[in-house]
């Protein structure tokens, strides 16, 4: 508490210091020459008027002058913010008193108008005062002005962005990503149209070129009157990596699922059908007393079991390409065609068409045997099948050219050949091109993937009336160098 003789002292002290007196109805009983001068008011507009008349009364304003004590580390309550009577804005330092004069009691109001550079100083000692901080936490920390130029970026973020020391402008690009909606924009852009938002997802381009996933955040800041940006990254790159993985598992997982679905469903059908002609013909023998008759019959039946046969083999091929890993041993081609063409001599297309055989391998060549004798067996029977057995110059041309590196195989015959517009879909799951002749539309599918099980690829050129050509490229699995080393590529 001080007295009336302290108040007219402090009234009259030097003109850099502003003092009120204000009574118990905090209205202004007394003003000085420097406290109008900082609020730029008369003492005439001053005395007798509340305090709330220097001080905003709009929710806005004060939250505005609040805001400004925040972002310079004014929390204190001896530095404050105020707004002048022309809208402008000044620093000062108050304090506060209580005054009694005989049985009335005042409050002594003093305030002294802190130079300009005050508000660059004290936001210069606050990020002085957190920096240390910064430097030391694993969170990626950056802030920059509206323009993109980096005021400051802790270890972490240029460790993060791979930012060198003298890259001092964010002009890198930023992808986001809503649903299957991308938007590419360059990260500054971001930054003005969402100004604040927290962990959101973004791929960002690097300073080096590269990309990364990082989770981010960013709140906008008023420093010396310019808008700036803090943001703090978090690196998501690996769960990302995850996730992808994650969803290309789940397609494959739904897409097998579909290809098992339709494997059941045909399966059933051509597994049904040479049982159901069996039986059919079965109870058909059973009345024929024409010995004749009964010979067709037996015929049909053999022809019928046949088809099951195959087809169960390969439902057996299918199942051993998916589940057993390569068995790599040495290959000579001339003996594995020359197997591939005994095994099917049993076909009657066998015996009326031209075989021609060109094997070029000078060189050890290591793959899957098995393997590669389903592939020739299910191309050269389909060159028999879907042949032109009717006409006198028929023929299956087989050429393979391999090395030390890989094996390239043409398989040419001159039969019916495929219709453009069943190229696309010729490997497909139990896809049949030809009604006519009965397959059961897994054999070029199971080709396709025992090819790629062996890392190979296949193709074919074929035109209708004229024949096709099944093309099959194939990497050895351990290639032998010039000077005798073998290197394993399984």
């Amino acid at each position: 508490m001080i007295t009336s003789e302290t108040l007219v002292h402090a009234m009259s002290q030097s003109a850099l210091v502003g003092v009120a007196l204000l009574d118990d109805k905090h209205k202004f009983a007394e003003v000085n020459e420097s406290f109008c001068r900082i609020y730029g008011y008369t003492k005439e507009e001053l005395i007798g008027q509340p305090l709330s008349m220097i001080s905003p009364t709009d929710f806005r304003e004060r939250a505005s002058l609040l805001y400004q004590d925040y972002i310079s580390g004014n929390t204190g309550k001896d530095v404050k913010h105020i707004r002048r009577k022309d809208g402008s804005s000044a620093i000062v330092h108050i304090t506060t008193e209580n005054v009694q004069e005989g049985s009335r009691q005042y409050k002594l109001m003093q305030l002294v108008e802190l130079p300009e550079n005050t508000k660059s100083l004290l936001e210069k000692k606050k990020e002085l005062e957190i920096r240390p901080i910064a430097e030391n936490v694993n969170i990626a920390l950056l802030r920059c002005n509206s323009e993109g130029k980096i005021i400051f970026a802790n270890d972490a973020a240029r460790a993060a962005l791979f930012l060198p020391q003298g890259y001092q402008v964010l002009n890198m690009q930023s992808y986001i990503f809503s649903g299957n909606i991308s938007r590419q924009l360059p990260l500054l852009q971001l930054l003005n149209e969402k100004a604040s938002f927290e962990n959101i997802e973004v791929l960002i381009d690097r300073a080096d070129g590269s990309q990364l996933w990082i989770l981010l955040s960013a709140r906008p800041i008023v420093i010396n009157g310019a808008l700036h940006y803090d943001m703090s990254l978090a690196n998501i790159d690996a769960l990302k990596k995850m996730e992808q993985k994650l969803l290309e598992k789940i397609e494959l997982l739904k897409s097998t699922n579909k290809q098992l679905d339709n494997f059941v469903y045909s399966a059933t059908h051509d597994l049904k059908a040479p049982l159901a002609s069996l039986s059919g013909l079965i109870s058909i023998f059973r009345y024929e007393d024409d010995t004749e008759q009964q010979e067709f019959y037996l015929q049909l039946m053999e022809k019928s079991i046949h088809r099951l046969n195959e087809f169960i083999k390969e439902i057996v091929d299918y199942s051993r390409n998916s589940n057993q890993e390569l068995k790599v041993e040495k290959i000579n081609f001339q003996e594995l065609v020359d197997e591939v063409f005994e095994g099917l001599e049993h076909m009657e297309e066998a015996t009326i068409t031209q075989k021609i055989i060109n094997i070029d391998q000078h060189s050890l060549f290591f793959s899957d045997k098995h393997r590669l004798k389903v592939v020739l067996s299910n191309l050269i029977t389909n060159a028999y099948k879907y042949g032109s057995s009717h006409r006198r110059d028929s023929f299956i041309h087989v050429h393979v050219q391999a090395d030390s590196q890989q094996a390239s195989i043409h398989i040419k015959d001159n039969g019916q050949g495929i219709s453009q517009e069943h190229l696309d879909r010729i490997f497909d799951m139990f896809f049949r091109a030809s009604a006519g002749k009965g397959g059961s539309g897994l054999g070029l599918y199971i080709v396709k993937e025992t090819i790629e099980k062996m890392q190979g690829n296949i193709h074919v050129v074929s035109e209708v009336g004229k024949g096709s050509c099944f093309i099959v490229t194939i990497p050895s699995q351990i290639k032998t160098e010039n000077n005798g080393q073998m290197s394993l590529d399984i």
